[in-house]
């Protein structure tokens, strides 16, 4: 059975919001941007297709809304335009839009930092035993 994808086909139109959320990702190429994709893809499969549909066009509606401010997509703005747009849209009155870019956001956190690479490189070590074990380390045990 072959993977559904989600947001991997809109790869292009999400790649300038992930670089303002995420500035180290500024210069990956959709190769690069493709796994990050597919573990966000892998965590949407579990969603209704509805939800699919909504996530779908609101990475759209975010590639054309510069259009009215700036008459470029979010993809040929400048990463400082980028991100004033976003910050205008988390805060806007209009809360599904809210809400949609928190869970879009969320999403490419997830996809992100769910790298073991990234994680290694951040010195994230998980332990099984959670507060347990930073509880102790504190001690000095």
């Amino acid at each position: 059975m072959d993977k559904q994808q989600v947001l991997g086909p809109l790869a292009r139109q999400i790649q300038p919001v992930l670089a303002a959320f995420i500035p180290a990702t500024e210069g990956l190429t959709l190769a690069q941007l493709a796994p990050v994709l597919a573990r966000v893809d892998e965590r949407l499969a579990q969603e209704p297709v509805a939800l699919q549909r909504q996530l779908r066009l609101f990475v759209r509606i975010l590639w054309w809304l510069p259009l009215l401010t700036h008459l470029r997509t979010m993809g040929t703005l400048t990463p400082a335009q980028r991100l004033r747009t976003l910050n205008w849209l988390q805060d806007c009155g209009v809360t599904k839009l809210r809400l949609g870019l928190w869970g879009l956001r969320t999403l490419l956190f997830l996809g992100w930092y769910g790298d073991p690479a990234v994680q290694a490189k951040l010195g994230y070590r998980p332990n099984v035993a959670g507060w347990d074990a930073w509880n102790a380390r504190k001690r000095g045990d």
